[in-house]
Order: C-alpha cells, then structure tokens, then sequence
C-alpha cells in the first residue's frame, strides 16, 4: 500500500469538472530557448568540483597501488605474529629487493632477525633506523639480550612499559636484565608488577624466590616457591621444565637443612626426568638423613649419566676416604686431577687421600694447593656478597664489570667500568681492569681487590 504524502486529500475527483484545468504550451521550436548567464558546467565551482574529484580519483589509485605494493610487508607482519620468523624474514627481504630503503621493511627484517637470533645484524638495522613500535623496541632489546648486553636492554624494555605498563614478556625481560646486572631490588618490582598480571602467578613467583634467593633470603624465597607449586602442582606451564623446578625447590630446602623436606622434591624432579644433578642432590639429602645406600645409589646413577661428573664422584671418594678405604677413594679421584688444580672440593679430597696413604709430600702438596684455593673461593664468597648486599657500590660495580669480562662478556663489562667515573686516586686494580677490559688485554688477579677498602 503506497503512503500517503501529508497535507494531501485522499478524494479522487468524481468529475471532469474537478480535473485540473489544462494548460496548453506553445509549439516547439526548432532551436530551444538559451538560457541567460552562464553555463553551470562552465562555471568556477563547476571546474573546482571537477579538479576535486579527479584529485580524489588519482589519490585513491595512488592509495590503492600501495596498499597492494606493501602486501609482502603485511604478510610479513603476520607472519612475525604468528613466530614464523623465517617467512618474515624471506617476505621482508623479497620487499627490500623491489623498495630498497623501506624503513618498514628494514623495520620487519631487523624483528625478524632478533626473533632467529642474529642479533647484530638486528642491532646494526636498529642503529640506522631506530624503532617505532612496541614490538620494535622489544626485539632490540631481545637481541641485546641475545649478545648478554643487559644494560642496553633494559632502557628499552623500560620505554616498552612506559608505553605499555602490563605487558608481560617486557616485564619478565626487564626483571632478567635487572638480575643479571645485581640490581635485585629493582629486579623485586618489576617481578612484583608480573606476579600481579592474570595468569603470571606461577612464573612470577618463581622469579621472586630466584631474586629473594640472589638476595640471601632463603626463607621468603622458600615461601615464593611453595606459591607457585601451589598454582602449579604438576610443574607445567612455567617458564623452566618441571625437573628443574622441583630441583631448585628441593636444593632451597636443602640449603636450609630442610632434607627430609627435600627429599619428595627431588624424587619428583627424577619422576619427571632423570638428571645428573637431582640424582647427586637427592643422594645428598638421603645421606644427611642417615640413608648411605641410598644416597650411594644415586651418586652412582648420577655417574652413569654423566661419566664426566664431578660432583657425584667427589661425593664417592669422601664416603670412601671415612670408611678408610684409600684405594676406592683414589680410583674415584683419579680422574678429577686436572680439574683439582682449580677447585677446592677436589684438592681437599686429595689432601685427605694424602693422609690417609700416609704420603707426606703429597699432602704437603695438596695443602698448599687446597689453602690457595679455599682462600680464593672465601674472597669470591665475600665480593657476591657485596654484589648482593651493596648493588650499587662503587667496588660492588668494579668486582661485577670484573666478573663479566672473566666470563667473556667484555661488552656488558666495558659497558659498566664506563659508567665508573675515574679519578686520579683511582685504584691501580680499577685503572688496570679499565684498560684491560676496553683494550681487551689480560685481566688483574680477582686477589688484587683491596677488601679492607669495603
């Protein structure tokens, strides 16, 4: 049914009469009337409507040309969403041939390589271009991390969290970062605002008891993993193995006298995986507990694992140097020789080896060696303990740019004694360790520390 327009009569008319009259026009023309003034097509408006439109049109296929030019590069960024980091890479690439110069396919290639591990060449694209997102900033500070260059990762991941304060993984990174450089008490917030997120109850718990630990606070750190055993029971969905992390529970425990304690963990880390270590911890705590056959088991499973372990035989030696059988103990020591040279566990043992046999100048010998020893890992004791006391102290920074040049990191180390200011008392073991670590020159002994100073 058509509506009706409003004000209009519904009526129809019932005669000629109430038609309308017709009005009749004149007869056509053969030209048709001009209209005066000027034509609207020809008009300005006209003429700017028409520019417009064209511009609209021209701009629309420029748009569009693009849109299906970058095509490679939106398949690339998928692709990085997804973790499928070599697709991106290639997709990246393929574009570079044909754009050279894109900063947003330089952009894509330099994630790309962060998430494959080829951290300089991610970082040399970083350097040129900068980044401009999130997921930019976070796969260089990645790939500093991947080059163990904690401090020139956190200062991203700390923007990353100015910009995005939850986001989970720059938290978990920033929390790394801040452990390996000592700074435990800022490693405490960020793992405290982790713990905080949905869902991170479990692996942020596990980062607290590690800090708290770090932090020579055994109790707490004992409470943070008995939280997240509780989150987790099983041992999944966290961020280590479920063998590793009943180990590290059981050796907390254990390092506490706690072996009765420790013992079920232990036996749940073999449970999920046997391991050399659960192996020589379990066999530790059943022998604190009276269990000699049993920790004599596991020492020896651990052995079978590893044929190269030191641990487990040390543990066999000494069982047989107090049953004062000197022949067992020197067929489980014999192998650790070399390695006695340089540990104090093993140069001891000797000693005692020594004794037993009755050989006066091995024992002399092995003394010397074990007194050396014993007073180079009572000075390495004291500086971790400085490191973890005293994070920020001037000797705390020194004796940790110190220990990363020793384990090969001579960019985290140069990175921390340029942030030491000198000065003209500077301590010839700085000045020398200065020079050592920027020229990449021999170190000065640990022993050289002048531990009155602090």
């Amino acid at each position: 049914m058509m509506t009706r327009a409003p004000g209009l009569s519904a009526a129809r008319p019932t005669n000629l009469h109430d038609l309308p009259a017709v009005t009749h026009s004149p007869p056509p023309s053969a030209e048709p009337p001009r209209v005066s003034g000027t034509p609207f097509f020809r008009t300005p408006l006209r003429k700017l409507l028409a520019l417009v439109v064209a511009i609209a049109a021209a701009l629309g296929g420029v748009v569009a040309w693009q849109w299906w030019q970058e095509g490679p590069l939106r398949d690339a960024e998928v692709a990085l969403a997804r973790g499928q980091a070599p697709r991106a890479l290639a997709l990246a690439e393929y574009y570079l041939d044909l754009h050279p110069g894109s900063e947003r396919a330089e952009a894509d290639r330099a994630r790309a390589l962060s998430d494959l591990g080829r951290a300089d060449e991610a970082i040399e694209i970083y350097k040129r271009i900068g980044a401009a997102t999130i997921d930019e900033l976070r796969a260089w500070a990645r790939a500093h991390m991947v080059r163990s260059e904690w401090s020139r990762a956190a200062p991203l991941l700390e923007q990353c969290l100015r910009l995005r304060p939850t986001d989970a993984d720059a938290l978990y990174e920033l929390t790394t970062c801040r452990t390996r450089l000592g700074l435990l008490t800022e490693a405490l917030e960020s793992a405290d605002r982790f713990t905080a997120l949905p869902g991170q109850g479990a692996r942020g718990n596990i980062l607290l008891g590690a800090i708290q630990a770090d932090q020579s606070n055994p109790d707490e750190a004992i409470l943070a993993y008995q939280r997240a055993e509780a989150l987790a029971p099983d041992g999944l969905g966290l961020q280590l193995p479920p063998e590793e992390f009943f180990e590290q529970f059981g050796t907390l425990l254990l390092n506490q006298g706690r072996d009765a304690e420790a013992i079920p963990l232990f036996e749940r880390s073999l449970a999920a995986r046997p391991t050399p270590s659960s192996h020589h911890l379990l066999g530790k705590a059943l022998a604190r507990t009276g269990d000699l056959e049993g920790a004599r088991r596991n020492w020896n499973a651990a052995i079978e694992l590893d044929p190269a372990g030191v641990t487990p035989r040390e543990e066999l030696a000494n069982l047989a140097l107090v049953a004062g059988d000197a022949a067992a103990a020197r067929e489980w020591l014999t192998p650790l020789e070399g390695l006695a040279e340089q540990r104090f566990e093993s140069a001891y043992l000797f000693q005692r080896l020594a004794a037993l046999e009755k050989d006066d100048a091995a024992f002399a010998t092995w003394k010397e060696k074990a007194d050396v020893l014993r007073d180079r890992q009572q000075l390495i004791t004291s500086l971790e303990q400085l490191m973890a006391s005293s994070p920020g102290s001037y000797w705390a920074q020194v004796v940790r740019a110190h220990k990363f040049a020793t384990l090969g990191n001579r960019a985290q180390a140069a990175d921390l004694i340029n942030g030491i200011k000198r000065s003209d008392d500077e301590d010839p073991f700085v000045s020398e360790l200065r020079e050592a670590v920027l020229g990449n020159g021999p170190l000065p002994a640990l022993e050289r520390v002048p531990l009155k100073q602090f």
